[in-house]
């Protein structure tokens, strides 16, 4: 699974966020972020295309490096 965040123009409602149940959204008063881990390249067109069936104008939208499955502790060398 790759993590994802998309940032969209506007507020968008609890109705609207119901339409992304696999992702979570951050409301601001301009713009609302979803974010999220999707299982390939199939549900990330299926998001940007709701997105687009919904009217909802899309920002900027990356691709989020997955953090190390075990922190790193102390100084390397």
């Amino acid at each position: 699974m790759t993590q994802y965040v998309i940032r969209v123009t506007g507020a968008l409602s609890d109705d609207l966020l119901t339409a992304f149940p696999t992702l979570m959204a951050t409301v601001q008063p301009l713009t609302t972020v979803l974010h999220g881990r999707l299982p390939d390249q199939a549900a990330l067109a299926g998001v940007l295309e709701r997105l687009d069936e919904l009217g909802v104008p899309i920002v900027e939208m990356m691709q989020v490096p997955d953090e190390p499955a075990v922190p790193l502790t102390g100084p390397r060398r």
